[in-house]
């Protein structure tokens, strides 16, 4: 019974010997050789396990066998130890009846294969490997243990030698990069550059960086994402400026109300006060007159004299003015009674006299609109009334009639000063009434009328200044408003000035709430960003031509603006400023309204300057000098043709 399975495997392990023998003696063997070799050493294993599984059959499964028989087929301990038990449960649970015995070979024969059923993880395991009593499991790489059961964490270690991120899978792991990075081979990341794709940032410029891009706009402009464009960015809503703000594309600019004194400050977004470069002399005479305080032309004092007994007209004067045109007082009765008016015109003393229907207006004398004090008499001698300039008669007209009108009584006459009590159309000779020129020491009838005096002493505004030279005075407040018809396209516009304050208005055309053209003083450039003084000529917030210009230094200068088609040239005391390239038009100069010395209530936005302009001015537009007595308006804290001068020539 056991010599069988000995002989079998003695002579399996002879052959096994001898060809270990033959091997020996050739070390050196073929590939072909070494390739028999091995197939003949496998069939030899193969042969080795199928003479046990036979022995196994024969001895404990054909017929029941012991531990020690057990023994003689492994001959090992482990194996036997491994197995006997594991049989001796096959026997019990089959028993060695004819029925069931399939069954109990089935259940010996699995005994010794310790890979049958593999107690391996299938998932993790290349191959389960048989052992005397035991078994080993070969895992696949990513896997450990003993029945290759857990997955190895590759990330752990170095970062699974992953340059970014290591994501570790069931049995492996795998390498990831960050966003705007690739994978090259397993390990490695690079950067992708984005910006090779011109749509990424559709209009804006596009910036690679590393893992990433950036989609650029120029200052004062936003990406949008959705747009893939560059937007403006409306800075005016986060209050970056102390007043007005007006944004323009890619940019925001400040505005500060010069019509209420105020001036941009160097920040270019808080308000400073403006103030003065130069000091006028403002010291006025309370004992003087002013007759050209009112715009509206109506007369400055109005007097009423009634005498019981009748007694001749009779008026005199000091008088002083720069004007040529103007009323300087009326005496009578009404309109379509007898009156006389002493005027100005043409720089001369002008008589208009009304007897009934009889109308007469004479004018003689030397000029006297020379700023010179004259004293100035009208008075009635018999039937004549006879004019006289320091004393010495220039006129005497014979008159038919009396100035006073009896009322119950009273011989009444009415007497207006710096105007007439109708409308000046019902004047014998056309005349603008409107006068800047001072009164002193009067006497009207041959008395002083001291009512007059003391409402003048407490009205400052009725008061001349003590020193004066020609020329319209702007305050720094108001404007004059002039209606000129622009039909060409070319436009020449002279100034005479001498400024107190280096910022200001000097000439404007104004079109609905726009400025489409002005002429104005300022403290700061835009265009070149410079702070110095300088003239702009602009159209509506666009310097078309500027000039450095320090023109607070006491003295008179001259500009010059010519404006041909859409070339602009600006003339500083001769010296050519500097033009823009610009596209504008002047069409729109013939439905504007011509305004001087400031501007009306139009936005802060429309215009670089908007303050009112503080100086002595004169202007001539197309050759025409504008006389300030002739404007649609014009405040009457403007005078029209005297200003004062300043303390420094006193």
């Amino acid at each position: 019974m056991w010599l069988t399975p000995t002989k079998s495997v003695s002579s399996s392990v002879a052959l096994l010997i001898l060809l270990v023998v033959r091997w020996s003696h050739s070390v050196l063997i073929s590939p072909q050789e070494a390739n028999q070799f091995l197939r003949r050493h496998r069939r030899a294993n193969q042969v080795f396990e199928e003479t046990k599984q036979g022995h196994l059959e024969r001895e404990c499964v054909e017929e029941r066998c012991t531990k020690e028989e057990a023994r003689e087929i492994f001959e090992n301990d482990p194996e036997t130890d491994y197995f006997y038990p594991k049989y001796i449960g096959c026997v019990e649970k089959f028993g060695d009846s004819e029925k069931k015995k399939q069954d109990l070979i089935t259940c010996v024969h699995n005994i010794p294969d310790q890979c049958s059923p593999s107690p391996c993880n299938a998932r993790g395991t290349v191959r389960c490997e048989d052992k005397k009593g035991d078994f080993h499991c070969h895992c696949f790489t990513g896997w450990t243990g003993a029945n290759c059961e857990k997955d190895v964490n590759e990330c752990t270690r170095n970062n699974g030698g992953c340059e970014h991120k290591c994501n570790n899978t069931i049995g492996s792991y795998r390498c990831s990069c960050h966003d705007g990075f690739m994978l090259v081979g397993r390990h490695m990341c690079n950067d992708i550059d984005e910006c090779q794709d011109a749509s990424v940032c559709g209009t804006a410029l596009c910036q690679n960086n590393k893992g990433s891009y950036d989609c650029l706009c120029e200052d004062g402009y936003v990406y949008d994402n959705k747009s893939k464009s560059c937007v403006d960015v409306d800075e005016c809503q986060s209050g970056v400026c102390e007043e007005e703000c007006l944004n323009i594309p890619g940019s925001f600019r400040c505005f500060c109300d010069g019509r209420q004194g105020r001036k941009l400050g160097r920040d270019l977004r808080s308000c400073k006060p403006i103030t003065p470069c130069m000091s006028p002399s403002l010291k006025r005479n309370p004992r003087s007159l002013y007759l050209g305080r009112m715009f509206s032309a109506v007369p400055v004092v109005r007097l009423r004299f009634r005498r019981r007994v009748h007694t001749g007209f009779s008026a005199e004067f000091d008088f002083r003015t720069f004007d040529s045109e103007g009323v300087i007082f009326f005496a009578g009765g009404h309109l379509n009674s007898s009156w006389i008016v002493l005027a100005m015109h043409q720089g001369k003393l002008e008589l208009q006299l009304k007897y009934g229907a009889v109308s007469r207006v004479t004018s003689s004398g030397p000029l006297v609109n020379d700023g010179q004090w004259r004293k100035i008499s009208v008075e009635e001698q018999g039937r004549s009334l006879v004019i006289k300039i320091d004393r010495e008669a220039v006129m005497k007209i014979a008159v038919n009639g009396d100035l006073f009108t009896l009322k119950k009584g009273m011989h009444e006459l009415n007497l207006t000063v710096g105007g007439v009590p109708f409308r000046e159309d019902g004047l014998v000779n056309q005349i603008n009434p409107r006068l800047d020129g001072c009164m002193m020491e009067w006497r009207w009838l041959t008395g002083e009328d001291t009512s007059i005096q003391e409402t003048i002493r407490s009205n400052d505004n009725m008061q001349c200044f003590s020193s004066e030279a020609p020329g319209a005075y702007y305050p720094g407040s108001g404007f004059a408003l002039f209606n000129i018809s622009y039909e060409s396209k070319n436009l020449s516009i002279q100034m005479t000035l001498r400024p107190l304050s280096g910022i200001g208005v000097l000439f404007a055309l104004v079109h609905q709430d726009k400025v489409p053209l002005s002429i104005a003083l300022s403290d700061y450039n835009p265009t070149t960003e410079e702070w110095r003084d300088f003239i702009l000529v602009s159209v509506g917030d666009v310097v078309i031509a500027s000039s450095p210009a320090p023109l607070c230094d006491g003295e008179s200068h001259n500009i010059q603006v010519t404006i041909s088609g859409n070339q602009t040239l600006l003339l500083v005391d001769g010296q050519p400023g500097r033009s823009e390239e610009s596209e504008y038009t002047t069409d729109v100069f013939s439905h504007s309204s011509t305004f001087i010395g400031g501007l009306p209530d139009v936005s802060l936005v429309s215009t670089l300057v908007s303050a009112a302009y503080s100086g002595c001015l004169e202007v001539a537009v197309n050759g025409q000098s504008l006389d300030l007595d002739k404007a649609i308006h014009k405040h009457n804290d403007i005078r029209s043709h005297s200003c004062p001068l300043l303390n420094s020539q006193l």
